[in-house]
């Protein structure tokens, strides 16, 4: 009977070596080991691609060097705008800029901040014609347009043209904007304007020096408390919030939404001519306020479309790596419950 124990001992410890030297043949480090790394690669391929943007805030010196170029490309299409208007007509100054929508997406595409379609296309096409309709059916109705649009601009493709680069200026700095800051976290806002107010003040009011002394365009302050009023209103409304929320809502959708969206400020302005001056308005405005409606909504629809998609590839991509991360750990599980059922079998088979 002893003898029996001893060789049954003998057996248990011979089978439990052997069930030893299977699990550690079977899961050496070129195995499960890199199994696990590669899911944990996986899992982080599956990160990095929910996380399309380093969300760490810019340095003072990164919104600084960002805020000068913003000065010079702002600084740019505003004025390429007001002196396109003194060689051309207000409408084709309006229209030509409006073709910052082009710009936008073109730019935006080449450097991914934008994916090029079909209906982006279409909505920006919609938005320019609109534009135009809108334009003209001002420049026919206003009482203003012997003096504002005169019937023979001095110089009508020089204006077209200062037009045109104004929308390509528009175009590279908001585009520039979303890809140096890609997240409203990572800046500044106050800073951020703070430097662009700076830089203003230091590289361009000089030149209001030079332009006097040289008979240009003399310097002359208002005389009229209203006009001051109306400066210091139109430089904190129509410039400082407008443009602080302008580069917010960027931030926060995409260039080209934020183009088209600012289209509406044209047949916004002619409604409020109807509502504050019982202004009647044609066809003509009707319709193409109904363009640039579609082509705005059209493009916001894309672009949540496109949202929608990006979050589910990002939840599927982080599904896969956990499964891949897991699997190796399930495999082992299994392949040492099955050795140990071969080691009780032959347990029970000997005894």
């Amino acid at each position: 009977m002893a003898c029996m124990h001893a060789e049954l001992a003998n057996v248990s410890y011979g089978t439990v070596s052997q069930a030893g030297s299977i699990i550690v043949v079977g899961s050496p480090t070129s195995g499960t080991g890199e199994s696990q790394s590669d899911a944990t690669s996986t899992l982080e391929e599956g990160g990095s691609m929910a996380s399309t943007h380093d969300d760490k805030p810019l340095s003072h010196r990164e919104i600084a060097e960002l805020s000068f170029t913003f000065c010079i490309l702002w600084f740019a299409a505003n004025w390429a705008t007001n002196a396109s208007l003194a060689y051309t007509t207000v409408a084709s100054s309006t229209i030509l800029a409006s073709m910052s929508g082009f710009f936008t997406l073109a730019i935006g595409a080449i450097l991914k901040t934008e994916s090029f379609n079909t209906l982006k296309l279409i909505a920006v096409c919609a938005t320019v014609a609109g534009v135009a309709l809108v334009s003209e059916s001002d420049r026919n109705k206003s009482p203003m347009n012997d003096l504002l649009d005169p019937k023979a601009p001095i110089a009508p493709l020089f204006g077209d043209f200062l037009a045109l680069m104004s929308a390509m200026f528009y175009g590279c700095y908001t585009v520039l904007l979303k890809v140096k800051i890609q997240n409203e976290s990572r800046v500044n806002m106050s800073l951020f304007f703070g430097f662009v107010g700076l830089f203003n003040l230091v590289l361009l009011w000089p030149m209001f020096g030079v332009l006097h002394w040289t008979g240009i365009e003399p310097f002359e302050l208002p005389t009229d408390t209203k006009v001051v009023w109306m400066i210091g209103i139109n430089a904190l409304v129509g410039t400082f919030v407008s443009d602080y929320l302008w580069l917010l809502s960027m931030l926060m959708t995409s260039p080209l939404v934020v183009t088209l969206g600012l289209s509406l400020t044209i047949p916004l302005a002619l409604l409020g001519d109807v509502v504050g001056y019982g202004r009647v308005l044609g066809a003509a405005y009707w319709v193409g306020a109904g363009l640039v409606l579609a082509g705005f909504f059209g493009v916001n629809g894309v672009a949540l479309s496109e949202r929608d998609e990006a979050d589910r590839e990002e939840e599927a991509a982080i599904q896969s790596g956990s499964a891949a991360l897991a699997a190796p750990a399930l495999a082992s599980e299994e392949r040492h419950g099955h050795e140990r059922s071969i080691s009780h079998d032959e347990t029970e088979r000997l005894l």
